[in-house]
């Protein structure tokens, strides 16, 4: 069971067998290596869990988690025509799969966002900042002062804008940020 939990993360994060190998630590392994851990035809020790867990930037308890744990199984799909068929589509994975997660509830209707929605923000390191460019993020200045809007570049290296995401929200320019969080989950509740 955890073999398949191991699969089922690296592909829910779009990773292939060479590139958690890449990333496993202190020495990388071959992607060989990782798929035998995975089918289980290799042991898994605990070791194991901690270096693949590292590469897939989860928290190793992640890996030990039962399949079925908080998951979906799809088994539908819904067409142009609007009608509901039958089929294998996967499994939606509710866990959150972010390393340093922020949480963030809305309160107003917000460009794309509602009231009531809840956005999950993943904390990008210092060089991964960039990466960022163009998306809704949660930041942080030097000062404590917390924004969620769209991130730009700004006209002095290393300082990005903040663009409001509604009218008549607040552009910030030049700024220099300590925290940058891309939006990686909206959760809304249909019923409201």
């Amino acid at each position: 069971m955890i073999h398949a939990r191991i699969r089922e993360i690296r592909k829910a994060k779009g990773m292939t067998l060479q590139q958690v190998a890449e990333r496993v630590r202190p020495q990388a392994t071959t992607a060989q290596t990782i798929g035998r851990l995975e089918t289980g035809a290799r042991a898994l020790t605990l070791d194991w869990v901690d270096k693949i867990a590292v590469a897939l930037q989860v928290d190793p308890a992640d890996l030990l988690a039962l399949p079925d744990d908080g998951d979906l199984l799809v088994n539908a799909n819904v067409g142009a025509d609007g009608r509901v068929r039958e089929s294998q589509e996967g499994v939606v994975a509710l866990r959150l799969f972010a390393h340093s997660p922020i949480a963030l509830r809305v309160s107003v209707n917000l460009g794309q966002y509602r009231d009531g929605d809840t956005v999950v923000c993943e904390t990008v390191g210092e060089g991964d900042a960039d990466a960022a460019l163009g998306l809704d993020c949660y930041a942080e200045d030097a000062d404590g002062n917390r924004y969620f809007a769209k991130l730009a570049p700004g006209s002095r290296a290393g300082c990005y804008s903040l663009l409001p995401l509604s009218p008549g929200g607040v552009l910030h320019q030049d700024m220099a940020l300590t925290r940058i969080a891309p939006a990686v989950t909206l959760i809304r509740e249909l019923s409201r």
